[in-house]
């Protein structure tokens, strides 16, 4: 019998100060609200097991990449607290480097970008970020990161081992990240969404290692009776 086909499964960091007013957030070193802290631990209950029917079995997570930022590694922490897993931190999967634009508004950096005499037309895919990266940069970064995964599954494929390696970071890096792994260029939107504490699961088709694939019935979310409850 064949393993189960490996999969990467992303994982949006809980909610922050930023993320809740919509603030470009990329190294400023934010941690969780305390609404953020329970959402992960709901999420954590929900999505990780040591059998049983969740998304995740945790004999079946190989390894743990995590973003350095400090809400990504409480994220982490929350999600998997009571499990002894390989974690890594890697910087390729840090959020997209917003440069002057950093903790604005989008119609902020929009007047900003009109006093600098460049127009008020404006996306973070086709044009960057002033100071910051753009596309080509983010790109190069996390098709190296892809390499890595698809590196490790083929590894435990081989083997006929199952095999997820988990990826916890932020919104604009996990949706480039998505784009990458079904080859579809960030220069211009992918038009996915991830909200803060959003689940998405990558896998392959038909087993194969040369077919990657979107698992749309992989997604995640806390059921809706614990919403609210005790947040």
């Amino acid at each position: 019998m064949p393993s189960h086909t490996p999969r990467c499964i992303l994982i949006r960091h809980g909610q922050t100060a930023w993320s809740k007013t919509g603030q470009y957030t990329s190294h400023t070193d934010l941690s969780l609200t305390p609404f953020g802290v329970k959402q992960m631990e709901i999420t954590g209950k929900y999505l990780v097991s040591k059998d049983g029917y969740t998304l995740i079995h945790s004999d079946d997570v190989k390894l743990i990449i995590t973003s350095p930022r400090k809400r990504a590694i409480e994220t982490r922490d929350l999600v998997f607290k009571g499990y002894d897993l390989k974690s890594e931190i890697d910087e390729d999967i840090r959020e997209w480097e917003y440069g002057d634009y950093e903790g604005l508004l989008t119609k902020e950096i929009i007047e900003l970008r009109k006093s600098r005499g460049l127009g008020e037309d404006w996306n973070i895919w086709e044009y960057g970020c002033e100071n910051g990266e753009d596309s080509e940069d983010v790109r190069k970064r996390i098709n190296r990161l892809i390499a890595k995964i698809r590196a490790i599954h083929k590894e435990y494929m081989d083997r006929n081992e199952s095999c997820d390696v988990v990826v916890v970071a932020h919104g604009h890096i996990l949706r480039c990240f998505a784009a990458r792994w079904i080859d579809i260029p960030i220069s211009r939107n992918p038009k996915f969404m991830l909200d803060a504490g959003g689940v998405c699961v990558l896998s392959y088709q038909h087993h194969n290692l040369d077919e990657p694939a979107m698992f749309l019935t992989g997604a995640f979310t806390v059921p809706v009776e614990e919403e609210g409850k005790g947040i």
